[in-house]
């Protein structure tokens, strides 16, 4: 084999290590990168599961909050009526 194409060869043959080392590298970093997502995921994970216990909660209040609304929208429409009567008789 000659001289040039020995080092033509080692030449390619660093260029090829070089390559590897690139793509190796990337691997680990993409690695890293996972890692972190995956650790990001866990937590908005567990961030959502305690959103559907308060969400559940609330579910399970709705109806005493529904009741107490129309409670107070008879007593509001109540008292109206009876500001109306009295209007009525002051004013007469």
């Amino acid at each position: 084999m000659s001289e040039e194409r020995l080092a033509r060869l080692e030449d390619m043959m660093r260029q090829l290590i070089g390559m590897v080392e690139k793509v190796l590298s990337e691997q680990h970093e993409m690695r890293r990168d996972m890692a972190e997502m995956k650790q990001v995921i866990s937590g908005i994970k567990q961030e959502m599961t305690q959103i559907n216990g308060r969400m559940e909660k609330v579910e399970a209040g709705h109806p005493h909050f529904n009741d107490s609304i129309l409670y107070l929208m008879d007593k509001s429409t109540q008292h109206d009526h009876d500001i109306h009567v009295l209007k009525r008789h002051i004013l007469k």
